[in-house]
This record gives structure tokens, C-alpha cells and sequence, in this order.
């Protein structure tokens, strides 16, 4: 049976998190689900990573997100680019801040010599500066991303980088520092407040397609009727079903358009370069409203590749009770699973460059199947405890943590 393609997914976020009580301590990752995934680095459900799960760097907490990845490969693709700016082809080797140093090791037991890449330490003004760096980047620059800061003190040091440097984002690309974070200080230092902590912050992130659900309720009127309408570009008819077809996301118009046709016009009014495929957004050819291209799409997307994320969206809701322990079930069965099998790292973060051949710390290596970034092969990873090596099928990764990847050259 074919497998179905899934739709653009409604959230898929990289990440930053840094020690509450060691600030020195930073670590890239990607997910789904923030406030999820920040309970499992900081030990409250099951799950996280190795590399946070040491008690004298507990807490955590969620600097800063980059969202609107298109789909979990990308949002990989960018996430190990940013783990790995001395090694990702997304950055050329004349552009690059952070630079690679190789080491040359020598087996006691065979002899043989295998040159790596050394990891540098990095700060949090160097993951800034790559972060920029990323988001500037051919691969990256015309992608609808939005970076968003949680942390204050964080946003104040990546405005200080970009006051100091002329190099500019693609206008596209939204910079914004959550309010709500701020709140979230003042209900930590209060004990009078009238917002919950659980509505501020990463906890008050819309996870799923509630934003679509006017919007979908209007094209299944709209493509539901017995004549197809026409396209507002070409004036030929649309697809009955829709297929193809988008609508302007303006709740008082109802302008329909070819996907192609709607591209073009984008794209003209963008003055892109020859060979860009893709536009970013554009205005409406009947109102004249402007929309991004990702938020067309992802409505066509989801109204033909979802129906399981549909019905669950228009899905009457329950009793709070009920619901509340449907997703604590849930959360236990997505947690329950273990360390991620991309996440096989070394238990001392401070001493994964300086072990030697016959360290005990080290053991045979498991090779698993992975594209962090396109030319690259594959990734050797390491355990921190000795195992016999497991037979496995290739890894279906919710949260990806590949940190500690190591590259054979």
C-alpha cells in the first residue's frame, strides 16, 4: 500500500535551549511541540536527550524558535545546519564564523589513523551570529520563517549582533520577542495575576491548524457547489474538488485561483530572480488583500492530503476531564518510547572531544541512515553506556536531537 503524503504540518519549530543554572550551556533542537519537549529536557515526563538530562544544568528553558518549516525534513535540515555551522553546506567556507579544526587519532589496537572534525565551543552570540547567518543563507533566505525570542536578555544580544553588522534578513522574514514572555516574568515574580502561566510564553503557541478552520469551511463551500468556479487569473474553470485550487485567505472574498496562475502573478510582483519556483506572497488579484504563500498552501494541503487532521478538527470538543486525560495518555505514549535513537551521545558534554582510542567512555558505533545536509554521508553516532549493538529499522523522529552527530570524512 502506498503511503499518503502527509500535509504541510501545522507547527514544526528549531530551537534554543540554555541552562537556567549554567547560562554557558546551550543546545539546538527541533519539535513539534515545545512546551512538550522542554517538560522532557528538564526530566518532567519521559523522554529528552542525554546531553540535558544532567541534574546540574536542569532547568531549561526555550530561548527562541524558528517556525514555519513546510515539513519535518526541513525543519531537520535547518536544525543540523545549525548544530553544525563548520560543517553545513548551507554556509560557504569563505562566509563561515565558526570554523573547523580536524584532529588526527591513532587506534592502539589497529594502528589505523581517522581524521575528524572537532567540535567547537560555541557561545550564545556565536549561535546567534550563525543563526543570522542561516536565515541569510541561499538555501534558507526564502523560506517563510519567523524567528521568535522567549528570553529577554536573549533578544537584547541579538539585537546588539545586528546593530553591529550591515548585513540585512529578507524583509519576509519576521523578528519579533514574545510579550507574553515578559507577562510570564511578572507572573513568576507576582503572586497576584490574572493570567495563567500555562497561556504565556512557549505554552501559549498554537500547535495545530485552529487558524485553517474558518478558512476551510469556506473552501468546502465554495468547491462544494454543482459548477466549478473559474479561475480570477486565466478565467478557465478550477478543479470541482478543488484540487489545485486556492482561495484567497481574506474571510470577505472569494477569489479563486490556479495554483500556477497565482505563482506567476506572485512571483512577477516579487521581481524574482530567473529559477525561483516558489513564491513568498503577494496580494489577492480580486481584493487585493495580501497573504503569504506558505498560509495558501497549507490550507490546499491540508484540505486534500488531511482528512485524519480534518475530522479532528471539526471534531464537537469534550468535557475538559476527558480531554485532559486523552492527551496525558497520549504524552505517555509518545514519551514512553525512550532516548531518540538520533540522540546517542556522550554523558560527559565537557570531554566528548578530548577521549582517547581505548577510553571507556567509548564504544563500537552504531551507523544510522540519515541526510542532515545534502553531500553529506552517513553519521556515526555514540552511546555513553556500553551495549550490544541492536538491529533496527531506520527511526521515525519526532523530536530530533543530533547534537552530537560526528561526520566521517
Amino acid at each position: 500500500m502506498e503511503k499518503q503524503i502527509a500535509p504541510i504540518p501545522a507547527f514544526y519549530a528549531c530551537y534554543l535551549l540554555r541552562s537556567i543554572a549554567r547560562h554557558s550551556s546551550l543546545y539546538v533542537g527541533s519539535t513539534p511541540n515545545p512546551p512538550r519537549r522542554l517538560r522532557q529536557h528538564n526530566g518532567d515526563t519521559k523522554g529528552g536527550a542525554v546531553r540535558t538530562s544532567r541534574d546540574s544544568l536542569r532547568p531549561w528553558e526555550m530561548t527562541c524558535l524558528v517556525t514555519g518549516f513546510s515539513s519535518k525534513i526541513a525543519a531537520l535540515q535547518f536544525e543540523w545546519a545549525w548544530q553544525n555551522p563548520n560543517l553545513t553546506r548551507h554556509i560557504a567556507p569563505d562566509l563561515r564564523i565558526t570554523q573547523s579544526r580536524m584532529t588526527v587519532r591513532i587506534s592502539p589496537r589497529t594502528g589505523k589513523t581517522r581524521k575528524r572534525s572537532a567540535r567547537p565551543r560555541l557561545s550564545l552570540t556565536d549561535r546567534l551570529a550563525n543563526l543570522h547567518l542561516l536565515l541569510r543563507s541561499k538555501s534558507f533566505e526564502r523560506w517563510p520563517l519567523k524567528l521568535t525570542f522567549f528570553s529577554e536578555d536573549v533578544f537584547r544580544v541579538w539585537q546588539k549582533w545586528t546593530q553591529q553588522h550591515s548585513e540585512q534578513l529578507r524583509p519576509g522574514i519576521e523578528v519579533v520577542m514574545d510579550e507574553s514572555s515578559r507577562a510570564l516574568l511578572a507572573v513568576a515574580q507576582s503572586d497576584n495575576s490574572s493570567l495563567p502561566a500555562s497561556a504565556l510564553g512557549i505554552n501559549a503557541l498554537d500547535l495545530g491548524y485552529s487558524s485553517l478552520k474558518l478558512q476551510l469551511m469556506r473552501s468546502q463551500t465554495t468547491f462544494n457547489e454543482e459548477s466549478a468556479p473559474a479561475c480570477a487569473i486565466c478565467h478557465e474553470p478550477t478543479s470541482s474538488t478543488g484540487a489545485g485550487a486556492l482561495l484567497c485567505a481574506a474571510e470577505s472574498c472569494t477569489t479563486v485561483t490556479h495554483l500556477q496562475c497565482l505563482a506567476s502573478v506572485f512571483l512577477k510582483s516579487e521581481q524574482a530572480l530567473p529559477g525561483v519556483l516558489v513564491p513568498t506572497g503577494g496580494n489577492c488579484p480580486g481584493c487585493g488583500a495580501k497573504s503569504q504563500w506558505v498560509d495558501l498552501v497549507k490550507e490546499l494541503s491540508l484540505r486534500m492530503r488531511g482528512e485524519k487532521e480534518m475530522k479532528a478538527l471539526f471534531k464537537p470538543k469534550r468535557g475538559k476531564k476527558a480531554a485532559a486525560a486523552t492527551a496525558n495518555a497520549v504524552e505517555e505514549s509518545e514519551s514512553g518510547e525512550g532516548d531518540d535513537p538520533m540522540d546517542m551521545v556522550l554523558q560527559d558534554e565537557d570531554d566528548w572531544h578530548r577521549l582517547s582510542d581505548d577510553s571507556d567512555d567509548e564504544v563500537p558505533s552504531k551507523e544510522i541512515r540519515s541526510d542532515p545536509s545534502p553531500g553529506h554521508g552517513s553519521a556515526i553516532f555514540k552511546r555513553g553506556t556500553k551495549s550490544k549493538p541492536t538491529n533496527f529499522s531506520e527511526p521515525v523522529i519526532e523530536d530530533s536531537d543530533w547534537d552530537e552527530a560526528e561526520l566521517l570524512t
